[in-house]
């Protein structure tokens, strides 16, 4: 993995100053920060996904009934009524690029979003 360096001394010196505070060190408020960040992207992304996926729901309805459906950039990129193979394909060709999963009900109603990610403490 390559090392990431903090490019703006003044953020460094900020972070510093904040971790001292804290009583806890750079790294650990630079990961909190950054985990945060990168749940919101992801967050913001199945938003995206997600109205894609109303969009193009008639289609997926008349051709995946009961499959479960691979959302990603606006477009299906995979499906199976396995959602466990599914899960292990998508994996496999975006490691772990958040992609919306659903499967595709009668009912167009869709559930509560969740996004599983590993949390830093």
């Amino acid at each position: 993995m390559t090392p990431l360096i903090l490019q703006e001394r003044v953020l460094l010196e900020e972070l510093e100053q904040i971790a001292t505070v804290q009583k806890t060190t750079p790294a650990e408020l630079l990961n909190k920060a950054v985990s945060q960040f990168l749940y919101k992207v992801a967050l913001e992304k199945m938003k995206a996904e997600t109205t894609a996926f109303e969009r193009m729901y008639e289609r997926l309805v008349t051709q995946h009934l009961g499959q479960h459906v691979a959302i990603h950039n606006g477009d299906m990129v995979d499906h199976d009524a396995d959602l466990l193979a599914l899960r292990k394909r998508i994996r496999q060709r975006f490691g772990r690029m958040p992609i919306l999963l659903r499967q595709v009900t009668p009912e167009r109603e869709l559930p509560e979003l969740i996004i599983r990610r590993p949390r830093m403490l």
